[in-house]
């Protein structure tokens, strides 16, 4: 993995990071209030705990060089699970909306699990103590068994190369 600018990779790096600790959990609700096409459909809420483990991750620096404006931070990880097997993989871009520091990203994400595709997007802000983000994104799409889901994924980046992510995944 090459890494030019360390700081800007902590950003983004979480969604491509990882470690160990996956589990999933499923959990049927009823979805009251909800506005639902067939109201004998009951909605469940799907739970995923997973660690991202990065395995490409690139920076972007555009012009000018002393302005963050606009670089991109663009990878690629692996989602694994809690007995250390993979269950996925992640897909990523982050561009940088401040120009002088680098404190907050515009966050696009792929995730791939069995059975389909969920989308991600949201912004992060970047701490320079604890985390480096500890952010909610919305479930804006996706595919296959997925199709037509919708929620919530929460990205804890800890380091560079490590982030813990909760799938909130509403069906």
């Amino acid at each position: 993995m090459r890494i030019r600018y360390p700081h800007a990779l902590a950003a983004l790096a979480a969604v491509a990071a990882g470690g160990t600790g996956a589990a999933l959990a499923v959990s049927p609700a009823t979805a009251e209030g909800a506005t639902n096409s067939a109201p004998s459909r009951h909605s469940r809420t799907v739970t995923i705990t997973a660690v991202e483990k990065g395995t490409s991750i690139n920076m972007v620096d555009v012009a000018p060089s002393d302005s963050a404006l606009g670089d991109q931070l663009i990878g690629t990880g692996d989602l694994v699970g809690t007995d250390g097997r993979k269950i996925g993989t992640s897909s990523f871009q982050g561009i940088s909306t401040n120009a002088k520091p680098r404190t907050s990203e515009i966050l696009t994400f792929v995730y791939e699990l069995a059975g389909g595709k969920i989308t991600t997007a949201g912004t992060a802000t970047l701490s320079a103590n604890g985390p480096i983000f500890d952010e909610q994104f919305a479930i804006t799409g996706g595919t296959g068994r997925y199709q037509n889901a919708r929620g919530q994924v929460r990205v804890v980046q800890e380091t560079v190369e490590q982030a813990k992510v909760t799938f909130h995944i509403e069906q």
